[in-house]
């Protein structure tokens, strides 16, 4: 029997050095959050990381996903909170005598060489599944002779009940306790459903009937309708299953939409000044298929520094057929006489003159707040707007706006595209195109992100340090990879 090959020494001397680390945290003069902690107190945070990886996972559907610098990143990042849990909870264990990182790595391994004589010894299997029924098979001779073992034995209370719902079926199918094909199944989810509206429909006969409801009688009849809707949901995961999808996964997809999309009708009643409550339900359903309509469509972000060549690039992708929707020029139609914003802007500032606004709000930052409380949500608006128009006939859109990475408005696009040039072409660029002094043109740059925190957000860098020829090579190349 063969053992895996080592790691090499330097990444070994890397995770002996976060051992040491987290030892440092615990032992005196340490950091005092993390003496106080027990396993108890940890309980809820190895939880909490684990599935924040969940949030990120969601998020991979392929391995080219993974070639996304910000994705890859934060991937990272979540994995090492739930390493951090892990070695925590093995430095108290180490420090009451018990057991250590390494005991627990090396317990690891020896089960995994066990339970996989097909790999580390003389037996083969050639199908995944044949492999699971091999580690089944080696797990239930480690338990041979307790008294307790059941083909359930090993599926934790504490999972989600949709999650154990999804474990209990796969244990028991894999002794022969499952339908043969999906008529079974499909038919059980129509009993079940039936089962589940006869309750009901009794419950709501007795609110309705005129008469006091006795309590009692209400108890029962919600204790059958819990039950039912138990019977079904389980019927559902049972179909989940057999079709190879994982229910938890499902159900969290369609929170993810529904988020989604009711945060978008938010907005977009936030942007007239209303709530939900103040709303018909005819509207909020009209704001919804909005929403549905905007999954159906990429909107990739552009932004750069000012006088990095965004526009240029913006141009190009208008030459190529794609639409842009530039957030400035939505922004002027604002201000001007007649736009939305103008009698707002009139009446705070006295001007709506866009240098002199913004000179104001150079000088002064609560100037400054107060023209973007009133221009940002009218751009987000008139920007939707825009993009619904355009969504009907196009997949691809891409939203030019520079400030996408302070406002944070990035994180609602599918991608975020950064055009950099150097501090010193920036200079040249802004000097000689607006006349602006040194000093000016240094202050307009350092309004807004730096160029490391838009690379760092970023899913595509287009670099303009050289010709018009390069950049437009780079942005043929981008949208081909778009496409």
């Amino acid at each position: 029997m063969s053992s895996p090959e080592p790691s090499s020494p330097s990444k070994i001397e890397s995770f002996s050095r976060l051992i040491s680390t987290v030892h440092r945290l615990r032992a005196p003069g340490g950091c005092p959050w993390d003496q106080a902690q027990t396993h108890q107190s940890l309980r809820p945070y190895l939880i909490e990381e684990a599935y924040e990886v969940i949030d990120v996972i969601d998020q991979i559907h392929s391995q080219e996903d993974l070639k996304n610098a910000p994705l890859a990143r934060n991937f990272r990042e979540e994995l090492g909170d739930v390493l951090m849990q892990v070695v925590l909870h093995t430095e108290m264990t180490q420090e009451q005598g018990a057991f250590d990182i390494y005991d627990v790595a090396e317990a690891l391994n020896e089960k995994l060489i066990r339970r996989h004589p097909h790999v580390f010894g003389d037996i083969k299997e050639d199908t995944a599944d044949n492999a699971v029924k091999r580690w089944e098979k080696e797990k239930q001779k480690e338990k041979k002779g307790d008294p307790k073992a059941s083909v359930l034995s090993g599926i934790p209370k504490g999972l989600p009940s949709l999650q154990r719902s999804t474990r209990v079926i796969e244990k028991v199918t894999r002794v022969g306790f499952q339908w043969a094909d999906m008529t079974g199944p499909l038919a059980k989810v129509e009993e079940e459903l039936g089962e589940l509206k006869e309750e009901v429909l009794a419950l709501e006969k007795l609110k309705n009937s005129g008469s006091p409801v006795d309590t009692s009688t209400e108890a029962v009849l919600k204790r059958r309708i819990e039950s039912e809707l138990g019977d079904l949901l389980f019927t559902l995961s049972n179909v989940a299953y057999l079709q190879k999808i994982n229910p938890e996964d499902a159900l969290r997809g369609t929170l993810s939409r529904f988020e989604r999309r009711f945060r978008h009708v938010e907005n977009r009643l936030k942007w007239q000044g209303k709530t939900p409550e103040q709303s018909q339900l005819s509207e909020m359903d009209r704001y919804w298929d909005e929403a549905k309509t905007l999954e159906k469509t990429e909107i990739w972000g552009l932004t750069g520094g000012i006088a990095s060549g965004k526009s240029t690039v913006a141009q190009i992708f208008r030459e190529k057929g794609i639409p842009v929707i530039d957030a400035d020029q939505i922004s002027r139609e604002l201000t001007q006489e007649g736009g939305a914003a103008h009698a707002a802007i009139l009446q705070r500032f006295g001007t709506n003159d866009r240098s002199k606004l913004r000179d104001l709000v150079f000088a002064d930052p609560q100037a400054k707040t107060d023209l973007e409380a009133i221009l940002h949500p009218l751009i987000q608006a008139k920007s939707t707007d825009e993009i619904l128009r355009l969504a009907h006939m196009h997949r691809l859109i891409v939203y030019e706006a520079t400030l996408l990475v302070e406002t944070g408005r990035s994180q609602e696009l599918s991608g975020l595209i950064t055009v950099e040039a150097s501090h010193e072409l920036q200079l040249a660029r802004l000097s000689a195109r607006n006349q602006f002094s040194p000093d000016l043109a240094e202050s307009i740059i350092n309004t807004q992100a730096t160029s490391a925190e838009r690379r760092q957000r970023a899913n595509w860098v287009i670099e303009n340090q050289s010709d018009l020829t390069t950049l437009k090579r780079q942005v043929e190349a981008l949208i081909q990879k778009l496409s």
